[in-house]
């Protein structure tokens, strides 16, 4: 009688907490724990930029860090998403770590390190001067037009990853351009501008 009382699961797993208390009434279909599967090898999913993922591999070696900044732990690429994300322009990738035991339980946050070169300099905008329409990737130059006003002058450029509240140009824009930034979709190619902390003047 008391082994009809056990309940086995039907995979490795780590049982989870439980509300249920010796002596407790159960119905039907009353959820008792959790379970989390074990298995020897884990999954590590992150994400890249555009330009690092068409650099990346199936097969190539990564590393991953807990949140303890522990010894980093060596896992190899075993995926990459078939798709670009529109929005951020990055690129989700999987990693496979051969000893699940050398990780966080499954949903704790870890860091990965990618091999990518050595550091260089980029060109970065505010999120809000990129312009993403069906023809591709633009911002609005301000530079002054043939009669020495300042004016936007639309421009196509190639959008990188978003890193926080800056986004990336990949080319099209060099560094020290000012450009539009907040009301740039506003804006129209060869419309007057002025900066933000100039009194507007009458448009043309």
């Amino acid at each position: 009688m008391i082994s009809r009382k056990v309940i086995l699961a039907p995979f490795r797993a780590r049982i989870g907490l439980s509300d249920v208390h010796p002596g407790q009434y159960l119905v039907e279909g009353t959820v008792l724990s959790t379970l989390q599967g074990v298995d020897d090898t884990a999954h590590v999913d992150f994400t890249v930029t555009q330009s690092v993922a068409e650099g990346l591999r199936e097969g190539d070696t990564v590393e991953v860090v807990g949140a303890n900044k522990d010894a980093p732990v060596s896992a190899t690429i075993i995926a990459l998403d078939s798709k670009i994300d529109r929005a951020t322009r990055n690129a989700n990738i999987r990693a496979k770590v051969a000893d699940a035991k050398l990780l966080p339980s499954p949903g704790a946050s870890v860091q990965v390190r990618v091999p990518v070169g050595g550091p260089r300099k980029v060109v970065a905008i505010p999120v809000s001067a990129l312009r993403r329409g069906p023809e591709g990737d633009h911002v609005f130059v301000v530079a002054n037009g043939k009669d020495g006003k300042p004016r936007a002058s639309m421009r196509m450029v190639k959008g990188g990853a978003v890193l926080g509240d800056e986004v990336i140009v990949e080319s099209g824009l060099a560094v020290g351009e000012p450009v539009a930034a907040s009301g740039s979709f506003k804006l129209r190619d060869g419309v007057l501008v002025a900066d933000a902390g100039q009194a507007p003047q009458q448009a043309q």
